[in-house]
């Protein structure tokens, strides 16, 4: 039987959202802040900015998993292992994404 059978609206979940992307520019670029990883990318778009910060994140997950004792033992990065553990358990960017909030913003300096 499916959903239809019921006449069911299909269910969509959401999971819990635990990182934020503040996506803010200026005249030329798109800067990608991520505020809880402490992580920031520039691109000419936002969408290219947003999948190069996937990607960062993507790369620092597996750092961190990599040199454990020295990032987790760090004072400025030890709190960032949940978020981490959270990152590595995603199969693809798309889970990635289901983790962060995404802002908007601009650039003040």
């Amino acid at each position: 039987m499916t959903l239809d059978t019921y006449n069911l609206p299909p269910k969509i979940s959401l999971s819990e959202k635990r990182l934020t992307v503040i996506l803010a520019r200026d005249e030329a670029l798109v800067c990608a802040f991520c505020p809880e990883l402490d992580l920031v990318t520039e691109m000419a778009t936002p969408n290219e900015a947003l999948e190069d910060m996937l990607e960062a994140m993507q790369d620092y997950a597996a750092e961190y998993l990599e040199e454990l004792a020295i990032y987790q033992n760090a004072p400025n990065r030890g709190h960032h292992l949940p978020y981490i553990q959270a990152i590595a358990a995603c199969k693809d960017a798309w889970d990635i994404r289901m983790l962060i909030e995404i802002q908007h913003g601009r650039i003040q300096v």
